[in-house]
């Protein structure tokens, strides 16, 4: 009985030092290949332990987090992988990203069990990936009109296919017409070319619209996938139309309002990714705060959306949508701008 006693103190001994030794020779790290997802789709996931140390690892656990920006709070999920060995031990899986958002899967810590199975020991590792869950786009009914297509404005963007007013940028140098007015000759490169040269003037392409994401509080999860799919309808049907428009939230990480232009597909989803990235629950005047920041820029219109996806044109009431039947409430929402 004493030898035996012995026994399972040592056996005890060994089995801590065994796990203090694999504390600091093993640790976890998460990969998932792809950065955008669609919406319920399974995700391909790599969890990777490596293994530094001289003895095989036995069994190992896991705790993953996985959380959304766009909700608060998030859940655990424990995997399990048996057999470690020694190097780089691979366990691939799929993950579901449920809603829309910037879905955060994070590697929080690893339970090291001991090869004599009499316990185990908890090491921190710190390791995330995030996927990007857009939303559906629902085809809108926006008419545009002239005022707004033809909209003159300042802007740092210029047409490609038209000239216009602004003095300070070029489109282009063409040869006289003789409808033109002799104070757009070119008199130093006509002198140089022998033939009367014309200056055309660059036309900026202002932005008549804004939209402000007004939401100042937190959304149940399936109001968030509505009113995010309701934004990416109205913006993506702006600019299908070749309508710019400005996009303006309020960013805590600046702790200001920002604002992304849209031109084309590629600035769409460049919102996209700044915006699901953040945290934006704040209560603010989105509109009065943006007048006060760029007191010198006019536009023709604006559209606010709050977090009861009410609707408002230019400060006032224009309509409520009904989330639980977003995509009929896009297809059949109205609006001239």
């Amino acid at each position: 009985m004493v030898l035996l006693g012995y026994t399972l103190v040592l056996l005890c001994i060994i089995s801590v030092l065994e796990l203090v030794y694999r504390f600091f020779t093993i640790r976890a790290s998460l990969q998932i290949p792809i950065s955008i997802a669609e919406k319920n789709m399974p995700v391909n996931a790599v969890v990777k332990i490596y293994n530094h140390g001289i003895l095989p690892a036995g069994k190992v656990a896991v705790k993953l987090r996985i959380s959304n920006s766009m909700q608060e709070g998030g859940k655990n999920h424990w995997i399990t992988i048996p057999d470690v060995g020694l190097g780089e031990t691979r366990h691939e899986m799929k993950l579901q990203f449920k809603g829309v958002g910037c879905h955060e899967a994070e590697v929080q810590n690893i339970r090291i069990y001991g090869l004599f199975g009499l316990g185990y020991i908890t090491k921190n590792c710190k390791d995330f990936a995030s996927v990007l869950v857009l939303p559906e786009i629902y085809f809108s009914s926006i008419k545009i009109s002239e005022a707004t297509k033809n909209f003159m404005g300042d802007a740092d963007i210029y047409d490609e296919f038209r000239p216009g007013h602004d003095a300070g940028e070029t489109f282009e140098i063409r040869e006289y017409r003789p409808k033109d007015k002799l104070q757009s000759i070119h008199w130093k490169l006509s002198a140089k070319m022998d033939d009367l040269m014309v200056k055309e003037n660059s036309l900026p392409k202002a932005c008549a619209i804004i939209l402000f994401l007004n939401m100042k509080e937190w959304l149940k999860k399936d109001t968030v996938a509505a009113y995010l799919e309701l934004v990416a309808s109205i913006s993506f049907c702006l600019m299908d139309q070749k309508c710019p428009h400005f996009i303006v939230w309020y960013s805590k990480e600046i702790e200001d309002i920002r604002r992304i232009r849209i031109d084309d597909e590629e600035a769409f989803y460049l919102f996209w990714d700044s915006y699901l990235r953040e945290t934006t629950v704040v209560e603010k005047d989105l509109r009065g705060t943006y007048k006060n920041k760029y007191k010198n820029e006019w536009y023709l219109h604006d559209l606010s959306i709050n977090e009861k996806l009410e609707i408002f044109k230019d400060g006032e009431f224009l309509c409520q949508i009904d989330g639980t039947k977003i995509k009929d409430e896009c297809e059949k929402l109205e609006i001239l701008l």
